[in-house]
């Protein structure tokens, strides 16, 4: 049976102070015969104990693992397991290139496979790890094999149920069903400025048509000023985890800097907190007066969400491929918008939009536009009702006014994605700047990045406390239809 990493050294290490108190005393008992005439009784001195890196330290007559042939070694660790023994790869070079020898991990591999009973022709997997088999992989192939079995993902049947799609959102119509299925939930790792992190699971979900917004409240979250970044993992969590359980996999979504200057700004505020947004799609409260964190939300698109969280690495993100170029004509038929504004706890709006067609921005000449509400058209205004983003903490909960999460999804005529935008948005105030019918206050969203930019115009009704969405407009760059479409625009 294997045995733990920790057992294997300590075992080691009660072996390397026998030998030392054994040497000690008959040196002790050499210098007594030569210096005194007639022998006296020798006395014993207590050792004390020594850890092995100090032995291993002294030189090469102490590093007895140093000494060791390579083949003992690889024996030794064959009786570790798969964590033991990938955990062992770190203590230098030489361990590094034994424990990663393919000898080693296809055995954990087919005994790993054995496991499972209900793959087919489970009695030749022995005769297919064979020895000449094994030595002409490339190194490390068998643990990558045995690490991708130890996760437990069945990728062909999700992929399979991911193939039906919703023909409102565009995107996959099973997904919440898969993400439930298969256990798969988020979780952020903290970095402070001294690199010490800190693990945090999700706390509660909530689940849109082509969103879901993972929100993480536990006590006694660290104070802002400490950090230095932040990572978000998706890993799949067994159905009845048990002590003895294997490691979970993780897969990297992203990666966002804390202190780097102008990666966040100032999102709104409430009595009890005031809440910053990075990257888009991560929002942080944080208590006022001490600046410690009360909660963290991230809203996340549907669009490959679950090869995101299961197929990267823990320090490289999924990078879906490239869709096969398509008909470069349909670029100038007909575009669906599919927008969705809510909260951790609310829809707030739900539209969609199609067909709808590009034209050219006269002041910016490399821009297309999609104009989904036109202000001057008084049949297509939205009226909302209130916009807010609600949170809890700690027991405590409240609302910050005139914020919401924005989910917008923009596909091509063959209802492909094109678009997909998952981020936090806020309203601001601004002096009239649309001529419409409606008396009250306007307030203006904007969203923009790389691939897009967003526009919406509201406009505040004091008397039957409602928002008027008046104006939805959306732009792309030029550069990208082209790249999409393989194409002019």
């Amino acid at each position: 049976m294997a045995t733990g990493l920790g057992e294997f050294l300590r075992t080691l290490r009660r072996g390397f102070v026998k030998d030392e108190q054994v040497g000690e005393l008959a040196r002790a008992r050499r210098r007594k015969d030569k210096d005194s005439p007639t022998p006296a009784p020798l006395q014993r001195e207590a050792c004390k104990p020594r850890s092995v890196f100090e032995l291993c330290a002294k030189g090469g007559h102490g590093n007895y693992m140093g000494r060791l042939p390579s083949e003992i070694i690889l024996k030794i660790l064959s009786f570790l397991d798969a964590n033991s023994l990938f955990n062992i790869s770190f203590v230098n070079k030489r361990f590094h290139d034994l424990a990663n020898s393919n000898a080693l991990w296809s055995v954990l591999y087919a005994s790993e496979i054995e496991k499972k009973m209900w793959r087919p022709r489970v009695s030749m997997i022995k005769e297919v790890v064979s020895s000449t088999i094994v030595e002409e992989k490339p190194a490390g192939y068998w643990k990558k094999l045995l690490l991708k079995e130890m996760a437990g993902y069945k990728d062909t049947v999700w992929k399979t149920e991911l193939k039906h799609m919703n023909p409102h959102t565009g995107m996959p119509a099973l997904t919440e069903h898969v993400l439930r299925r298969l256990h798969i939930q988020w979780e952020i790792t903290l970095t402070n400025r001294h690199g010490r992190e800190s693990v945090y699971k999700q706390t509660h979900t909530f689940f849109e048509d082509s969103s879901v917004t993972v929100c993480w409240s536990q006590a006694f979250l660290p104070f802002m000023y400490s950090l230095n970044s932040l990572q978000l993992h998706g890993i799949m969590c067994p159905a009845s985890p048990a002590p003895g359980d294997k490691p979970r996999w993780h897969s990297l979504i992203r990666k966002t800097a804390l202190q780097r200057p102008g990666h966040f700004s100032f999102f709104g505020a409430d009595r009890l907190v005031k809440v910053l947004q990075f990257d888009k799609g991560i929002v942080i409260g944080l208590w006022r007066g001490n600046c410690r964190i009360a909660f963290i939300m991230i809203n996340l698109h549907f669009h490959k969400l679950i090869e995101r969280s299961l197929l990267g690495s823990r320090f490289c993100p999924y990078i879906p491929a490239d869709g096969s170029a398509v008909d470069p004509d349909c670029s100038r038929h007909g575009y669906t918008l599919h927008i969705v504004l809510h909260n951790p706890v609310q829809r707030i709006m739900y539209r969609r939009f199609s067909p709808l067609y590009t034209r050219r921005v006269a002041s910016q000449g490399e821009f297309v536009q999609l104009i989904a509400i036109d202000f001057a058209n008084a049949s297509e205004h939205v009226p909302l009702a209130k916009i807010s983003l609600p949170w809890q903490a700690e027991g405590l909960h409240g609302e910050v006014e005139r914020c919401c999460m924005m989910t917008l999804t923009v596909l091509d005529e063959a209802q492909r994605p094109f678009w997909c935008v998952s981020s936090t948005v806020k309203m601001y105030s601004r002096q009239r700047v649309l001529d419409v019918d409606y008396e009250g206050e306007q307030f203006i969203v904007l969203y923009e990045d790389a691939d897009g930019k967003v526009k919406m115009t509201f406009v505040w009704m004091e008397e039957c406390q409602h928002y008027y969405l008046v104006q939805l407009v959306t732009m792309f760059p030029a550069a990208k239809v082209k790249r999409h479409f393989s194409g002019e625009c």
